[in-house]
């Protein structure tokens, strides 16, 4: 009897000593998940204000940068440095329309550069700026490009549609116009649509054009296939979003010309009858300056400068694009007898317009028409969009913002905001 309770005993305090080492384990499991759910929320927390931290460094260069000094010999660097932290990249932007900040270790809040740190596990700041030629979408600002803006505006859009793949003489058919040039089509209705009246566009000395009067027409006639979104009219002003291209007269009837395509895209492919486009939507954005900046821009971009396409080349893509390549990879070739360059860089940003000149007909012999002047820019202004990437990074954890911009009054103008 004494040994069964003896071992009754036994069995119950070996019962109990394995309940508490459970309770034991989970209360350890519990406190560890919690400590690391602390330190997660601590290390997001430090990012998300070490990208903070880095949004106002941004400002501070793109509110200064149009007034930063060149460089001169013999200037002293300390002073300079203490008397503007960033000059360094305040001439590195408003020279070459790019920049980079960092990584720069911000620890609790304070800048030091002294330090040796870790760049995996330190909490470091990493901005990056550079200009996006134009635009709300990093392209040439559209709203330019009608009778009320740009004096070549008509020019400009032959170019930009020779450019993605319309022959000049492609003609299409309409209702009630019959066969007119897909390219007259198209222009004389964006105008309709862009300019601040109800005038009709009229082209060789047809009415091209669409106002009012046509879309309430169309929608009519189309009750059945249409759909509300679809019922838009001209807006009469600057349009928000490249997108609205879409419902556009021209537009809404040959897509290819928007995304990319052939023009008739249930037919067999026809260079002649049926050309495939490449999209043009890309190369636009709706804020900024219609104007390329020659030191941060894309052959394309080049392209819809008269002076660098040639408007009477029937056969573009051969000269016009020999003279834009030749403009872009000048870029990457130290200039010819200029002593004050740094021969050790990579990128030679064109300084004016006779620097220009002289460096691309010394490369490739290859001559620019004078009026392309009139459409170039050589730095950032306040036309300029710029994008912003800012990247927090503390004990292998990362934030980060990617941001569009402008200066204006000495403030930074936000268009665009995205976290990750």
């Amino acid at each position: 009897m004494k040994n069964a309770r003896r071992g009754s005993a036994l069995l119950t305090a070996l019962w109990l000593i394995a309940v508490l080492s459970v309770m034991a384990m989970s209360f350890a499991y519990e406190a560890r998940q919690q400590a690391g759910i602390n330190v997660y929320v601590r290390e997001r927390n430090r990012v998300n204000r070490l990208t903070d931290a880095g949004q106002i460094i941004a400002e501070v260069v793109l509110t200064g940068f149009s007034e930063a000094t060149e460089w001169t010999d013999g200037e002293d660097e300390e002073d300079l440095f203490e008397n503007d932290r960033w000059y360094k990249q305040k001439r590195e932007l408003k020279k070459n329309s790019k920049c980079t900040i960092g990584p720069i270790l911000l620890d609790d809040g304070n800048l030091d550069t002294d330090k040796d740190f870790d760049v995996d596990t330190a909490p470091t700041v990493k901005i990056e700026i550079e200009t996006v030629n134009g635009g709300k979408d990093g392209g040439i600002n559209i709203n330019q490009l009608y009778d009320g803006g740009d004096s070549n505006w008509r020019l400009r859009w032959e170019m930009i549609l020779k450019s993605h793949g319309i022959p000049e003489e492609f003609k299409v058919d309409v209702e009630k116009e019959g066969s007119v040039y897909l390219s007259d089509l198209l222009i004389a209705c964006w105008n309709d649509w862009r300019d601040e009246n109800d005038n009709v566009t009229t082209i060789d000395g047809r009415e091209l054009g669409a106002e009012n009067a046509w879309y309430e027409e169309y929608d009519e006639d189309h009750s059945s296939e249409i759909d509300d979104e679809d019922r838009k009219r001209p807006r009469n002003g600057s349009i928000p979003n490249v997108q609205e291209l879409a419902y556009i007269r021209g537009f809404r009837d040959f897509p290819a010309i928007l995304t990319g395509g052939l023009v008739y895209p249930d037919e067999k492919e026809d260079p002649d009858e049926n050309p495939r486009l490449s999209g043009i939507t890309g190369l636009f954005g709706t804020t900024g300056s219609a104007k390329v900046n020659v030191n941060a821009c894309t052959v394309e971009q080049l392209n819809t400068v008269p002076g660098i396409f040639n408007e009477d080349d029937d056969d573009f893509g051969s000269s016009d694009v020999d003279v834009a390549q030749a403009i872009v990879d000048c870029l990457t070739i130290c200039p010819r007898d200029d002593d004050s360059v740094n021969e050790n860089d990579s990128f030679w940003p064109y300084k004016d317009w006779s620097d220009l000149c002289k460096r691309v007909d010394d490369e490739f012999d290859v001559e620019i028409g004078q009026e392309a002047n009139e459409y170039l820019t050589y730095q950032p202004d306040e036309s300029t969009v710029f994008q912003i990437t800012i990247t927090g990074s503390s004990m292998g954890m990362e934030h980060s913002v990617r941001a569009k911009c402008y200066v204006k009054d000495k403030k930074v103008r936000y268009i665009e905001w995205r976290e990750d």
